[in-house]
């Protein structure tokens, strides 16, 4: 193969990009759009499971704690638990809780939920999903996630009925009113289980499961610091980590991630076949022009040139194309499936199958730089076969095949 020069340049442009009705040209383009369809699935799914791991990380677990202790201790050593914690750089805040049985009857409504009874200062990182925002939260107050409320047909400035059990030996059921003052729309599976009250219910804590949350910087070192504090903690309490409760959410998404990676990288590779079959028959259909370029003093280098330079613009041309669609598909995502749901009436996400009630997009620059470079080279190197083939047909042979 020789270094490309004006010459071969032209021949191979003309052979992929005429804008007549040429077999050859119509193939070429064909293969483009083969891979430009190819590379923009596959970077608008890519777009779309980055999105749900991003939310994942950012939004699911800033919701829950990432460690949470949990023991029959007395308060003092509860103080020592939190002591021993606010020297850790890892761990960006800490909160003591409590949490209890409750079962919810309002207008024919009932439901049993696990009520969560701290202090306000708990829902640090939380403000943002919760509506009317509230600085306080006494014992005779409620906060409900919005899935749940509206389950009950709950409105903010309700009074519901609760039932608080305490869990213990003795069953105690202990009735109380408490006022729904905000719900939590985060638009993730939580907001149909959040249940949040203030302190100040002395009985119902009495009875209630004292724990305390930990919230790391990074989440995804939530196990590794579990392994530590349950080491250094005595034998009355037991540590969990977020990867009990909501890891098989996590891997679930890692997995989808892989499965449609690889089914899109499937698709990817089957026009770049596609670019094989196609430059294999552009040769056959220009053997004759092959072979008059021959007889006019073009090498075997030469041939090989265009074939290869063809093969180049295919690869450039649907790479770029590509990568220009997958990012309007992408940024298009959240908008069509809104189209989708506002067509037919109904919500295409719903938080008792998926994660989020939306679908998040998160665009890394890695993979729209990865995907359509790894497409531009498979389509170069896919040029060997067809660009050997055209340089090896024999000039009498082609020059027969143009009587």
């Amino acid at each position: 193969m020789k270094w490309p020069t004006r010459f071969h340049w032209e021949i191979a442009a003309r052979q992929a990009l005429d804008p007549g009705l040429g077999l050859s040209a119509f193939l070429s383009k064909l293969s483009i759009v083969g891979m430009l369809i190819a590379v923009s699935l596959l970077l608008a799914a890519l777009s779309v499971m980055n999105g749900f791991e991003r939310e994942m990380r950012v939004r699911i677990l800033n919701l829950v704690p990432h460690v949470t202790v949990r023991g029959f201790a007395m308060d003092s050593e509860w103080q020592q638990v939190a002591d021993e914690l606010e020297p850790i750089e890892s761990v960006t805040r800490h909160s003591q809780f409590s949490d209890i049985d409750a079962f919810f009857t309002i207008r024919g409504e009932a439901r049993v939920v696990r009520l969560i009874i701290a202090d306000s200062s708990a829902l640090n990182g939380l403000e943002s999903y919760i509506t009317p925002t509230s600085e306080r939260i006494s014992s005779d107050e409620l906060i409900l996630g919005g899935a749940l409320a509206e389950e009950l047909n709950l409105r903010v400035g309700d009074v519901v009925s609760v039932l608080l059990s305490g869990g213990t030996g003795r069953k105690t059921l202990i009735p109380r009113n408490l006022k729904l003052v905000a719900t939590l729309n985060s638009e993730t599976e939580i907001d149909r289980y959040f249940a949040f009250s203030g302190q100040g219910m002395n009985t119902t804590q009495a009875l209630a499961n004292k724990a305390h949350a930990i919230t790391l910087a990074d989440p995804l070192q939530a196990r590794v610091f579990a392994a530590t504090l349950r080491q250094t903690l005595s034998s009355q309490f037991w540590v969990s980590n977020w990867t009990e409760s909501q890891g098989n959410l996590y891997q679930a998404i890692q997995l989808s991630r892989q499965v449609v990676s690889l089914m899109l990288a499937s698709l990817l590779l089957i026009a770049i076949f596609n670019i094989v079959t196609s430059l294999v028959l552009v040769a056959s259909d220009r053997s004759a022009s092959s072979a008059m370029l021959r007889a006019m003093g073009a090498s075997r280098g030469d041939i090989s040139t265009i074939f290869v330079i063809q093969g180049t613009i295919i690869g450039v041309g649907g790479a770029t194309l590509g990568a220009l669609l997958g990012v309007v598909l992408a940024v298009s995502a959240p908008y069509l499936v809104s189209l989708v749901e506002s067509l037919q009436g109904a919500a295409l996400l719903d938080t008792r199958v998926y994660p989020l009630a939306y679908v998040p997009v998160d665009l890394r620059l890695r993979d729209f730089i990865l995907v359509p470079s790894l497409a531009f080279v498979l389509s170069v190197i896919s040029c060997a076969v067809p660009a050997i083939t055209a340089s090896r047909l024999p000039i009498s042979q082609g020059l027969m095949q143009s009587r």
